[in-house]
């Protein structure tokens, strides 16, 4: 029994070393870049655990049929890095062993995917998209993607033209979109251009421009109120109510009442878009005309009070006369309607979308698709016909201290196009303006006659001579000029702009938006600019002074629009 204790014992001595010789752990799977050039060196790594805290050595099977050969030994836990190169393209599966002191051999790592290709760049990234103005202080997104011929992945960075680069996006896969904003400091015109790299650093070339125009410091905006966001066509003249609510219909469908503060009161939806302008009664009344074929009346509060349905749409602005009758054109028709929506009577005058406007006597004056300027009495029968000759389309007709009615005409030919008649329907005189009027005229204290046609806003002294013209960079169609008691004219043109001009015709600010200007500006008792742009937004700017007290300052005579001369009831 004693041999046997000591031979079992000898065998315990000898096999103890050997059980503590334990092979080292399997590597972790191997780390370096997914995507190589052909005959270019790259590194890879991987960490080898020895369960006894041992040394560890590792070999590379590269997956092109050749191994590494064992590295020096590491301590357990330390990372391993040997490098290959690649002599064809294609996709290598690379995997580690590792080996201990006592040349114990772990198994092999997972595998890690490699592949190899030509050193081609990332193709040129795609043209940019992101705004091209602006203004300064205020940051702005720009976009683009850029492909690989061998889809492999690429990052991004922009020159914004200011001598700033951005940093590298991370890497995306090949074609994603990358997006990163900047902001500029200072006015100017800037350039930008994006640039690719992929993983092996190779890169592209620069992306064609994107120019972006910054702008000094926004200090005439005092908010901006968005009302539409697709296809806006905005050229309803925003009217105020006596508790300084601005109603102001919109190319979305809807009428909104907005607050001074540029928050909305309320909206109420249409049936289709609204170009007519609103007008406010001295009750509170809201009227304005939808495409949808209805005159609406609308309580303070955007309570529907009654609609009256039209034949076809109804585009022209609504009156209000001194008795509260509404007058308003649709289809070949101007309708006269009693403050609860019934019909008094209505005159065919062919297509009409011009507004109505009311003389102190109550005759109602009104353009027509059928080239005349119509005047009617108070019960709907015809006092005179004026022809023009052409359309008179959208234009509202102005009148003066004295009865004098102003009004243009649809024209491109270089005829007269603003007519000055007498109030009996005579011809006083009429000026060539060679061009379109969709403006309606607006008459300043001392009887000068402002009115937009073509590219020009015309200054006419009251017998019809030239006082001045002042061109803009687009049309002025629809957009009629609003007068301030200082004597600033503002109006609005198709080259986004919206002007301020002193009485002298010289120009005094203008004020770039994102889209065509068409609709009549028009000014709060404080000053303040109200109008809408085509870009879907309804601006409050800065002004100077309120409405002149003129006999027609603006587009239907009034803050609440009532087109009537003393200001409708």
């Amino acid at each position: 029994m004693r041999v046997l204790f000591v031979a079992s014992l000898a065998a315990l001595m000898i096999a103890g070393p050997a059980c503590r010789n334990r092979p080292p752990d399997v590597p972790a799977v191997p780390m370096g870049p997914a995507y190589c050039f052909k005959d270019t060196t790259y590194t890879f790594k991987t960490i080898v655990n020895d369960p006894e805290g041992d040394r560890v050595a590792a070999r590379f099977d590269w997956g092109d049929s050749s191994v590494s050969g064992w590295t020096g030994t590491f301590p357990s836990g330390d990372t391993i890095a040997l490098a290959h190169a690649w002599h064809d393209t294609g996709t290598y599966d690379v995997s580690v062993q590792a080996t201990g002191e006592g040349q114990q051999r772990s198994g092999w790592s997972g595998n890690f995917a490699v592949r190899v290709v030509l050193r081609r760049p990332p193709n040129m990234p795609l043209e940019l998209t992101g705004p091209d103005r602006g203004g300064q202080d205020t940051s702005y997104a720009f976009a683009t993607s850029a492909s690989h011929p061998d889809t492999i992945t690429v990052a991004i960075r922009f020159a914004w033209g200011d001598g700033d680069t951005s940093d590298w996006s991370s890497f995306v896969p090949s074609g994603e979109t990358v997006t990163t904003s900047h902001t500029w400091t200072a006015p100017d015109t800037y350039t930008v251009t994006a640039q690719a790299r992929d993983t092996g650093s190779g890169r592209s070339l620069w992306s064609l421009p994107h120019s972006i125009i910054i702008k000094p410091r926004d200090t005439l905006r005092i908010w901006r109120l968005q009302l539409a966001d697709s296809n806006p066509y905005m050229i309803s003249s925003p009217a105020i109510g006596s508790d300084g609510t601005i109603y102001v219909g919109s190319s979305d469908n809807s009428l909104y009442a907005v607050n001074a503060d540029g928050s909305i009161k309320w909206s109420y939806p249409t049936g289709f878009e609204i170009q007519s302008s609103p007008a406010v009664a001295s009750d509170g009344t809201i009227y304005v005309g939808s495409s949808d074929h209805y005159l609406y009346a609308f309580n303070p509060d955007g309570t529907l009070k009654w609609r009256y349905s039209t034949v076809s749409y109804v585009r022209s602005s609504p009156a209000i006369a001194a008795d509260g009758t509404v007058y308003v054109g649709s289809d070949d028709y101007v309708y006269a309607l009693s403050p609860d929506g019934t019909l008094k009577w209505r005159y065919m005058t062919g297509g009409v979308t011009s507004s109505p406007c009311i003389a102190a006597d109550g005759t109602v004056y009104v353009g027509s698709y059928s080239d005349s300027l119509y005047a009617l009495n108070p019960d709907g029968t015809l006092k005179w016909g004026y022809d023009v000759g052409d359309n008179i389309n959208r234009a509202s007709a102005a009148l003066g201290a004295d009865g004098t009615v102003y009004c243009g005409a649809d024209r491109n030919d270089f005829s007269q196009s603003l007519y000055a008649l007498n109030p009996d329907g005579t011809l006083r005189w009429s000026y060539a303006t060679g061009g379109d009027i969709r403006s309606s005229p607006a008459i300043a204290g001392d009887g000068t006659v402002y009115v937009g046609s073509g590219h020009y806003l015309f200054a006419l002294n009251p017998d019809g001579t030239l006082k001045w013209s002042y061109q803009t960079g687009g049309n002025i169609r629809y957009s009629s000029p609003a007068i301030a008691s200082d004597g600033t004219v503002y109006f609005g043109s198709t080259d986004n702009f919206l002007y301020a001009l002193y009485s002298d015709g010289t120009l005094k600010w203008h004020y770039e938006t994102g889209e065509n200007v068409e609709a009549a500006p028009t000014l709060g008792q404080d000053g303040t600019v109200y109008f809408l742009s085509n870009d879907g937004y309804l601006y409050a700017l800065k002004g100077t002074s309120p409405l002149a007290d003129s006999p027609w300052p603006k587009f239907h005579h009034d803050l609440r629009n009532t087109g009537c001369v003393g200001g409708g009831r």
